[in-house]
């Protein structure tokens, strides 16, 4: 070790992590390519849920046939989630990674040989959806388990906002172009296009591999060990709740389609109105880093629903305007901006704290518990959301939506307080001086000397076995 000064940044006792970490010039270039393949990634998704959804939508006109996507993608995960945190805890997060994604994107070829057939139906493509639905399943647990490995020293947050920019640049750059190329060329070459897109993401992780087998595991690596962990740690589960709530807030997008729809009947508007339901997610790493230790984290949580609210009101407002085609279309972006911004900061910064906060030992199962979140809520927020769209109107499920939303704003949180504060504590900046005993201790060997446990999560050198500082 070449420095003994460290900074605290966890005060929760953890059991030290067993895998080998991989040298800091190789986690250097895999957070660059990881960061890269995610925006190529997601330029390749942006496109094929513009091209999917548009589609559906124009083949069956039912709000209810777009929410079958997301339960067609995301159910499946449900009763993989035992399997998939098996198959973390025996092969590591990079390898499941590498395995899972590449299946992933390999399916793409079947809606192209589909579309260039000439049978690319909306039944086809949720048939698809369902089988990209079990390769995602699986894949679940190895995003959080990538991103820990990957996160520079104290800055999860950071990170993972940084992801989230990447994402939501190539989000809209993607569903703008797909727009354009559905119309101008057609849906074969989409698919096509996302297949070779989701090949930077796979390679960036390939030189991972090596280090993503556990030297050994333990029960607490079963899926049922998230249960015990969430009883154990408020933090945790507040964390939880309120994933479950920006989640279900989140299936608003069913109907988006729909909107578009109501404007002019044609793909580019359906594109802008997706483009804009990303755009607020490319500030999300500046919002990320002022509101880092400076703002209490329940009033962040609770503006980020208050805002949410009121767009979803103003949005379901410009969807039963009858005015000129651009003033609703502009009308519908000022919604859609201000919460797709809320929702992906809510979002990232519940990503990083749950990535801190979950045990070593169980951090698998807490990890496929996490990612199962959106995938469960989400869905069945889309299917209520589009039910009522379907029998009444798109207007009214996005006032009922918004009106729900404003009453969680209202709603008491005194009994949350507790929690939050804790989830506060983890986003603090850490300091270099821990008091014990009246005095300061500035490092290592001081810490040893006053038999004080030294946290797993340290800024600076990683230890690779406590035993090296015990010893």
């Amino acid at each position: 070790m070449t420095r003994d000064l460290v900074v605290l940044v966890s005060v929760v006792p953890s059991a030290p992590d067993d895998r080998v970490a991989p040298p800091e010039p190789v986690l250097v270039k895999a957070r660059r390519g990881y960061l890269l393949g995610r925006f190529s990634g997601s330029l390749g998704t942006g496109m094929v849920a513009l091209a999917s959804s548009y589609l559906i939508y124009q083949q069956t006109h039912s709000v209810a046939a777009v929410a079958l996507i997301s339960v067609a993608t995301n159910f499946p995960a449900l009763a993989l989630a035992s399997v998939a945190t098996r198959l973390a805890n025996r092969w590591g997060g990079p390898k499941l990674y590498v395995i899972t994604l590449g299946a992933y994107y390999v399916l793409c070829v079947i809606p192209f040989l589909l579309a260039l057939a000439g049978h690319l139906s909306a039944t086809s493509l949720l048939v698809w959806y369902l089988l990209r639905g079990i390769a995602l399943g699986l894949n679940t647990p190895s995003i959080g388990m990538v991103r820990i490995m990957l996160s520079p020293p104290g800055q999860t947050t950071e990170f993972n906002s940084a992801a989230t920019r990447a994402v939501s640049w190539a989000t809209l750059i993607g569903v703008l172009a797909g727009g354009f190329v559905l119309t101008q060329i057609g849906a074969a070459w989409i698919y096509l296009g996302a297949g070779i897109l989701g090949v930077p993401p796979i390679l960036a992780l390939v030189p991972l591999m090596p280090w993503s087998i556990p030297a050994g595991s333990s029960s607490a690596s079963r899926f049922g060990a998230y249960f015990a962990v969430r009883r154990q740690r408020p933090d945790l589960r507040a964390a939880f709740r309120y994933t479950v709530l920006i989640s279900l807030i989140a299936g608003y997008a069913v109907t988006l389609p729909a909107v578009a729809d109501h404007i002019g009947h044609r793909a580019d508007l359906l594109a802008l109105l997706q483009a804009a339901a990303v755009f607020g997610g490319l500030f999300v790493v500046v919002a990320t880093r002022k509101i880092h230790g400076r703002v209490r984290w329940l009033r962040v949580q609770r503006t980020c629903v208050f805002i949410a609210a009121i767009s979803l009101l103003f949005l379901g407002w410009a969807a039963h305007l009858q005015g000129d085609p651009p003033v609703v279309l502009l009308l519908a972006l000022a919604a859609l901006v201000p919460l797709g911004f809320v929702l992906n900061l809510d979002a990232s910064v519940l990503n990083g704290l749950v990535q801190v906060a979950a045990p070593v030992e169980s951090r698998a199962a807490v990890l496929t518990a996490y990612a199962l979140i959106p995938m469960v809520a989400t869905p069945l927020s889309q299917l209520v959301i589009s039910g009522v769209a379907d029998l009444t109107s798109v207007t009214l499920a996005l006032l009922t939506m918004g009106g729900i939303t404003l009453l969680f704003f209202f709603l008491p949180h005194k009994l949350l307080r507790t929690s939050f504060a804790l989830l506060d504590d983890s986003l603090q900046p850490p300091t270099p001086l821990t008091p014990f005993d009246g005095h300061h201790v500035t490092s290592m060997q001081e810490l040893c000397d006053a038999d004080q446990p030294i946290a797993d999560q340290i800024l600076g050198p990683e230890l690779p076995d406590r035993r090296d500082v015990d010893g």
